[in-house]
């Protein structure tokens, strides 16, 4: 069978993107959670011989409020002048503060599962929070409802999402994505809350509040809009206090108000990591006589506390902690029962692990002396130290528990992590061998044996057999169902082919050594790529993988440079030395002068762009450029940025395009301006333009006439059947839309980054087409030299591995409410737009090369194209295979690192996004190639 090596190299592709799926599917897996619920007849009757009567397990509010907060961070509720009225509370002890720490991914859904059912959740849920799918733990919302407890809800609609037959009343925020709403959605909800005051149907009230989150997310932590928001919010907690004074007239009883947030905020905005700011937030009890504390308490510990304060049975799920300061009004007997109850299910939970040992476990003997004393408070119920003794060792027990219980809940895959490792390998060695096939190559001759797939199918079912039967691994994969036996007939369908692909590719390697030959600018290209594949293994590399890239792009650009002038100076030197043409070596001296010129420029733009946002984890909290510019007393300095940015971007835009498409791009640039404009973010003199969208529309219509300029000609020449002239004019309209499309959706101060790539793109390639001493190294260099400054401006624009540096403010430029798909392509074209542009660029010089002149001289453009496009697509492969197999071996080894979800997760979610786009890539360089 003979097969084409483009069609070879598209097969790797999908069979990596096919094992990276196999091996998050092992690695992300849900919390080990059922959804088996509690029943209040669980409740604890004895203590080994002492009887209990569960009946003193009841509610001890006669109704409760909570307030959830979005992005309520610690320092927020310090701000005295912002929230005087709760602040002046908890100075007179009518109210309690404490501090929880959250768990990453700190997003919204996952947070609300742990504060409602107190279970860890996954860290797939990060993803899982766009959709916010339908809760089915037990939470003490269930247990509310099941005792027949009414609940009303407004707020954001993840509530809704989760719980969607939960509450009696609801009003939720249809757009609670869209971040641009700071004030609306929040009035909504408080005149909502006021219609239910007046109202006693129901027992508890929840709120979820999303201007603070939104400001965040825009503007940051430290804008001006934040105390503002916050004195509303101290307003709405002022109301609900008035409000629980007349329901305690009328019950007779405490109502209880409980204010906390979701996450926290990261000092530069946003949220999703697992820094100080975003992991601690504020717990704030008013109306149950708490007592404070200065302890730190895990959020999932609310569950089980306000599962006690409502007196319905603990969620099954739970593997919280009581916060024992909340239950201070409680009745010392009751009080030490509810801590016996909880203990004891979560020693039971713990039996799963443990086994025949758990008795010999510490926290089992703190157990142990809990009840010990607990029995002897029960005899002796005047002797506070016996009480305040048992308390303690069973809070040891339970946090103990909790952190042990956490640790254990969180389950791998691991044949499915083997088997996706395994095929990862495998694909990047045969992409690695096809890569040093000789580039004349077209195709190659394949002899798939059916006997062979015979083989593997059958040792494939003895090996799961013999796993299900006498293995102890534990995996989804073993089940016996159709979907387990066409993943493994299809994986071991794939071995045979890779098998195959092997014999097949051994006959063809070219036998040079390429090493060997590479230039000093391909050997820096080399080690830094191995470099940076070896720096995965080190967490501090991650979180400041910034770094790196900086280097060795810095280096690199440094090098070339230097080849290039030293070329120069001896070009001069030779015409010096014969002294034939005194024109020509005038004119040298100038091109060399403008060289340094243009060099020292290009450098000194780039020691700009690096401070320009910072990045990482160490000095994310240093001021940068971005951060000056956006202050309002700057706005000039913004306003004159983003008009230099636009005229600078025009200007790159020109350089390569028609007359037509300039003007309209020139007008697009003009709307961009005036739609920033018209937001308010910068300003022209005095004009305060109309708020309309017309100006997007007249937008969106210059885009779609700039590619119908490239497309119609081509479509035009396709269906007459007529030959056209071979030209780029439809990459380059797709290149202006794009630039023209970022430019829009990126921040102001950042504009200038998309016109810096075009022209970092012309300079490098201009440079590289001067030193490359063959058309293979120039290809080479170009390829590797626009990944690496894909890289490199990924970070300028204040990107990281951290899913917190997310700009959500993009995804809604010119929208008024929530939409999937644009929102989903603005963030994706904002997140990864120098990668995107960087591509873009390189297929535009390479396809322009071709043009001028073929890549080998000695054959047709035609085939020159084909040799560059198989190149081209074997190189983006293995440069992105080879570091992220690398990437994940290192993540199964380091799978039970205290940072693994903290820093290692959130960059397997950022390569495996950035692999889908690098297949789209490919699909574009196949189709741009033809």
């Amino acid at each position: 069978m003979i097969v084409r090596i483009k069609y070879v190299t598209v097969y790797l592709f999908l069979v990596f993107v096919f094992s990276l799926v196999l091996f998050c599917y092992g690695f992300f897996p849900l919390s080990f959670s059922p959804s088996t619920k509690s029943s209040i007849t669980d409740l604890p009757g004895s203590l080994d011989n002492v009887k209990l009567n569960p009946e003193t397990y009841k509610p001890r509010n006669s109704r409760a409020v909570l307030m959830v907060i979005d992005a309520l961070r610690m320092d927020f509720i310090a701000n005295k002048e912002s929230m005087p009225f709760l602040n002046k509370l908890i100075e007179d002890g009518f109210a309690c503060q404490y501090q929880l720490q959250v768990h990453p991914p700190t997003v919204t859904m996952p947070r609300i599962k742990a504060m409602t059912s107190g279970a860890i959740p996954s860290f797939l849920d990060v993803i899982l929070n766009l959709g916010s799918p339908q809760m089915t733990l037990d939470t003490f919302l269930y247990q509310m409802v099941h005792q027949q407890r009414r609940l009303v809800f407004y707020g954001d609609n993840t509530w809704t999402n989760m719980f969607p037959d939960m509450f009696l009343r609801k009003g939720e925020n249809v757009d609670s994505l869209y971040v641009n709403d700071f004030y609306e959605g929040d009035r909504n909800i408080t005149s909502k809350m006021r219609s239910e005051f007046r109202k006693y149907d129901w027992k508890m009230m929840v709120l979820h509040f999303l201007g603070l989150d939104h400001i965040g997310h825009v503007e940051g932590p430290f804008s001006d809009k934040v105390p503002g928001k916050l004195k509303e919010m101290d307003s709405i907690v002022k109301e609900i206090h008035g409000a629980m004074e007349i329901w305690n007239e009328k019950f007779h009883s405490k109502s209880l108000l409980v204010i906390t947030g979701d996450h926290g905020m990261r000092d530069s905005g946003g949220h999703g990591g697992s820094t100080h700011p975003e992991t601690n937030v504020p717990l704030i009890i008013l109306g149950n006589n708490c007592t404070q504390s200065t302890k730190t308490y895990l959020q999932i510990d609310m569950a089980p506390t306000f599962a006690v304060l409502m007196g319905v049975a603990i969620p099954f799920s739970s593997i919280g902690s009581l916060i024992d300061p909340v239950l201070n009004n409680v009745p010392h007997v009751d009080r030490l029962y509810a801590h016996y109850y909880n203990t004891k299910r979560m020693i039971e939970k713990s039996q799963v692990f443990y086994g025949s040992r758990l008795k010999e476990q510490e926290f089992f003997v703190q157990y142990k002396e809990a009840k010990l004393l607990h029995t002897m408070y029960l005899e002796h119920q005047d002797d506070m130290t016996i009480l305040q003794k048992a308390i303690e060792k069973y809070t040891i027990a339970s946090r103990n528990l909790s952190r042990l219980l956490i640790k254990n809940y969180i389950r791998y895959d691991m044949l499915s992590i083997a088997i996706g490792i395994l095929l990862s390998v495998t694909t990047t060695v045969l992409t690695a061998l096809l890569s040093l096939i000789p580039h004349q190559t077209e195709q190659i001759h394949l002899y798939p044996k059916f006997t062979k797939w015979i083989v593997l199918v059958t040792i494939g079912l003895i090996g799961k057999y013999y796993l299900q039967t006498f293995g102890e691994i534990e995996s989804s994969l073993l089940q016996n169902s159709f979907i387990c036996h066409a993943l493994l007939v299809l994986t071991c369908t794939i071995f045979v082919i890779n098998w195959s692909l092997l014999d097949g590719f051994l006959p063809l390697l070219d036998k040079n050594n390429h090493l060997t030959k590479l230039s000093l600018p391909g050997g820096l290209l080399l080690f830094g790529t191995i470099f940076h594949m070896l720096s995965l293994s080190s967490s501090s590399f991650i979180e400041e993988e910034h770094q790196l890239w900086y280097y060795f792009n810095n280096s690199l650009f440094l090098l070339i440079t230097l080849i290039e002038l030293r070329i120069m100076n001896r070009t001069i030197g030779q015409i010096d030395n014969a002294k034939t043409n005194e024109m020509l070596l005038s004119h040298c001296r100038r091109e060399r002068g403008e060289f340094c010129i243009s060099a020292m420029l290009f450098f000194v733009g780039h020691i700009m762009l690096r401070r320009w946002n910072q990045t990482g984890d160490k000095w994310q909290h240093i001021a940068d450029v971005g951060d000056w510019l956006g202050k309002q007393e700057n706005n000039f300095w913004l306003s004159l940025m983003l008009f230099f940015g636009l005229c600078y971007l025009l200007l790159s835009i020109v350089r390569f395009c028609g007359f037509l498409t300039g003007i309209l791009s020139m007008t697009a640039s003009i709307l961009i301006y005036y739609y920033r404009l018209m937001t308010g973010i910068v300003r022209l003199w005095d004009i305060v333009p109309t708020k309309t969208n017309i100006c997007l529309i007249i937008f969106w219509i210059n885009l779609l006439e700039i590619l119908l300029i490239g497309f119609l000609p081509k479509l035009y020449r396709t269906v007459m059947g007529k030959p056209g002239p071979k030209s780029s004019q439809m990459l380059v309209n797709v290149i202006c839309v794009t630039l023209l499309l970022s430019a829009l959706i990126h921040k102001p101060h950042n504009v200038i980054l998309v016109a810096s790539i075009v022209s970092s793109s012309r300079y490098l390639v201009e440079r590289i087409d001067h030193i490359a001493e063959s058309k293979t190294e120039n290809l080479l260099l170009k390829i590797v030299t626009h990944v690496w400054m894909g890289k490199l401006f990924y970070f300028y624009q204040g990107n990281s591995n951290n899913l917190a540096t997310v700009d959500l403010n993009a995804g809604y430029v010119g929208l008024s409410s929530f939409n999937f798909t644009r929102v989903g392509l603005f963030l994706t074209l904002n997140t990864f737009n120098g990668q995107i542009l960087s591509y873009l660029m390189l297929v535009y010089h390479l396809m322009n090369g071709i043009l001028r002149e073929p890549t080998i001289k000695s054959i047709a453009v035609e085939q020159s194209r084909i040799i560059v496009k198989q190149s081209s697509l074997k190189l983006l492969s293995l440069l992105l295979m080879a570091p992220l197999t690398f990437y994940l071996i290192i993540v199964t080894l380091m799978r039970n690192h205290i940072f693994v979800w903290t820093v290692f997760s959130p960059k397997i979610i950022y390569d495996c996004f950035y692999t889908v786009l690098v297949l789209i890539q490919i699909i574009v360089l196949n189709f741009m190639f033809k």
